[in-house]
């Protein structure tokens, strides 16, 4: 244990101290901008922005580090995080905080694909579910702990943005002043939705959906408390972050349950007890706030980990050399519903009231569920014994990665080396016949290739790669 986690000690703290900073800044975004007046729809462009930039850095980010090399690009997204933070309460304008949010947006994009390909270099078949589970842990109580340090202080007031942006930019240090070699070539896949929604169509809507629903509350919640009498100090962001920690202790339950049954039933019988949390929120909403976060907790428990459920039940689709297609085409579709569910739930908020944060989503639902419906007539399950083990889809969808086990070739068309990157042994043994990489097949769907983590030739080390759309 001690010889797994010592070589990734210092990245996963530089990720501890930026989710910290992530969260706190997240939170205190859109309470703030109530707190200044600014229009709901405003209020819903900037954290709509937010996931726009999220898309857009991983589509850029890549070629950044190719071009200044990994430190050096963690250095510039950490510095333009940290200026992004320190910027909303010197500039008090709602279209400039628009700009802050893309910006950050793009920062963490690129934050998560360096960080990511450092704990991919360290990690083999045989850890690599412990080094990535650990990694969305440390992700997700972070960044809990950011939302809850929202309390210590009105979400308006400097000191608040102040400790974001010096938490962000502490975390450029250990990362600057770790041992760990350069990680290996990063790919660049070519997106191809189309071609991913023909191999699994469920997946790719579902990943919609879903963004949008998780992307209205992570951008309201806050601020749905404050409209139904909560104090925006001391209790706000309490409500946030308690939809995280229901995700979080619902993910693994739900995960390995969908291993034993049809995924897109399992989406839909969380859908239909999200739609009943949503219902049953407006009505306990002014009543008492610990019913309140007993219910939020429950819908994030429900809702959160439909992600994953997406991810899984492309990868059970998907041909073995077309997994980073997939994720890819996923991690941009659920991008694109996130974008637009803040702007839609906004509109919709100012026009039916704060109740619309939870009634808007469990529409989305409630239209997913007969989708899935559809598809389930429509198309066989895939058995059991033939999917691939939730524990990988759940550590490279919970916070956007992409990880696949293929031996990666430098001299593919896809793989693009990094500055200063030095091949290890392992990867002078692979050889260079520079074929062109298969691309997504299209099999039926009860057809089902090998497990993708067995892969590897023999089990030997697979240099887990990130790829981003281009």
């Amino acid at each position: 244990m001690i010889q797994t986690f010592a070589p990734i000690a210092s990245l996963l703290f530089s990720v501890a101290l930026l989710m910290v900073g992530h969260g706190l800044q997240s939170t205190i975004v859109p309470l703030a901008s109530k707190g200044l007046a600014f229009a709901d729809f405003s209020i819903g462009l900037a954290a709509s922005g937010y996931f726009a930039g999220f898309v857009v850095g991983g589509i850029i980010a890549p070629h950044v580090v190719v071009r200044a090399g990994h430190i050096r690009g963690f250095a510039v997204m950490v510095s333009s995080m940290s200026a992004a933070a320190l910027l909303h309460p010197l500039i008090s304008d709602e279209y400039a905080w628009i700009l802050f949010r893309l910006m950050t947006g793009f920062s963490v994009a690129g934050l998560y694909l360096i960080i990511e390909s450092w704990l991919n270099e360290f990690a083999d078949n045989a850890n690599r579910g412990l080094v990535m589970s650990a990694y969305v842990i440390v992700n997700y109580a972070a960044f809990t702990a950011g939302q809850l340090l929202a309390t210590i202080a009105e979400p308006e007031a400097f000191f608040l943005f102040a400790i974001a942006s010096i938490i962000i930019s502490v975390a450029v240090v250990p990362v600057a002043m770790t041992k760990a070699a350069q990680p290996a070539p990063m790919a660049v896949v070519k997106l191809e939705l189309r071609k991913v929604f023909r191999v699994s169509p469920a997946a790719i809507v579902a990943a919609i959906c879903v963004g949008v629903v998780q992307g209205s509350h992570l951008s309201f919640a806050a601020i749905y408390a404050v409209d139904k009498g909560y104090n925006s100090l001391s209790q706000a962001p309490i409500f946030a972050a308690i939809l995280g920690v229901g995700g979080i202790v619902g993910q693994w339950p739900i995960g390995r349950i969908s291993d034993y049954f049809d995924r897109r039933l399992v989406l839909i019988i969380i859908s239909l007890f999200g739609i009943a949390g949503s219902v049953a929120i407006t009505s306990v909403g002014a009543t008492s706030f610990t019913l309140l976060l007993i219910v939020g907790f429950f819908i994030g428990a429900m809702i959160q980990p439909a992600y994953s459920l997406a991810i899984a039940h492309g990868y059970d689709h998907a041909s073995e050399s077309g997994y980073v297609r997939m994720a890819a085409g996923l991690l941009v579709a659920f991008g694109i519903g996130s974008s637009i569910g803040p702007t839609v739930t906004a509109l919709a908020m100012r026009k039916w009231g704060p109740e619309a944060l939870f009634l808007l989503p469990a529409l989305v639902l409630a239209i997913l569920c007969v989708y899935l419906a559809f598809r389930i007539m429509k198309s066989e399950a895939i058995e059991s014994d033939d999917k691939d083990d939730y524990e990988f889809a759940s550590t490279s969808a919970a916070v956007g990665a992409v990880v696949t086990p293929e031996l990666l070739n430098e001299d593919d068309k896809y793989v693009v080396v990094p500055d200063e990157w030095e091949p290890s042994e392992e990867d002078d043994s692979m050889g260079s016949d520079g074929e062109e990489p298969e691309g997504l097949e299209e099999p039926e769907e009860t057809g089902k290739p090998e497990n993708m983590q067995n892969s590897g030739p023999d089990g030997a080390h697979t240099n887990g790669m990130k790829d981003y759309p281009i």
